[in-house]
């Protein structure tokens, strides 16, 4: 049995988004992904083979989905993305880091 704490042990090197799995199944992997003025590329679009329920458990930041639909993200707030679907990262907070806690099944 492992204890962590979602917070804890941020990455200091925001430079890049920073991806960290927490549980990985045959079927089903839970990650954190901190972020800090990240977005996705321009042009680029995430079109997953499974689907992905992601909440923002600090932070803020704004989805972009490939119909033209923005949704803004709050703490506390949550989305779930079916596969192929795709969307893109428009925008997070400057100001602090923003801590998703993702889920793909």
């Amino acid at each position: 049995m492992d204890k962590a704490n979602i917070f804890g042990n941020l990455a200091k090197d925001l430079t890049r988004e920073q991806f960290e799995p927490i549980v990985s199944t045959d079927g089903v992997l839970v990650e954190r992904i901190t972020s800090k003025a990240h977005v996705t590329p321009a042009g680029q679009w995430y079109d997953q083979e499974r689907s992905e329920w992601v909440m923002v458990m600090q932070g803020a930041a704004k989805l972009e989905f490939e119909t033209g639909e923005m949704l803004l993200l709050k703490q506390g707030d949550y989305v779930n993305i079916d596969s192929h679907v795709k969307h893109r990262v428009a925008w997070t907070c400057e100001q602090a880091e923003t801590i998703w806690l993702a889920v793909h099944y």
